[in-house]
């Protein structure tokens, strides 16, 4: 019988770390203008809908941004996630720039 799967990290932040991609190929142009520090965002966290602000971003490595980002949101109220866990952030005031992402490993 295999070993049972440890219980997920979770946790209730307000600070999360993500890998996102662009939904829509012909919106990457949209989406890297939008997506700047102090942008404010919808983001979609299993049935919760939360404002944040994006507080950072940057490549992942040698990968172009036109492909993958690390961004850094602030949630304007806590959230329990965990590392793994898949997000949807849609634009504040642009309902077609939008992306989905993943959750970073704490502290990575």
């Amino acid at each position: 019988m295999p070993a049972p799967r440890p219980l997920p990290d979770a946790r209730e932040v307000d600070r999360i770390e993500a890998l996102a991609t662009v939904d829509d190929p012909g919106r990457v142009d949209a989406f890297l203008a939008y997506c700047v520090p102090g942008s404010l965002w919808m983001v979609k966290v299993r049935t919760a809908e939360v404002s944040a602000h994006l507080s950072a971003r940057r490549p992942l490595g040698t990968f172009s941004e036109r492909d993958c980002l690390c961004l850094t949101l602030r949630l304007d109220r806590p959230v329990p996630v965990e590392p793994g866990l898949r997000i949807h952030l849609t634009a504040w005031d642009a309902a077609n720039v939008e992306a989905s992402g993943v959750v970073r490993p704490w502290g990575s």
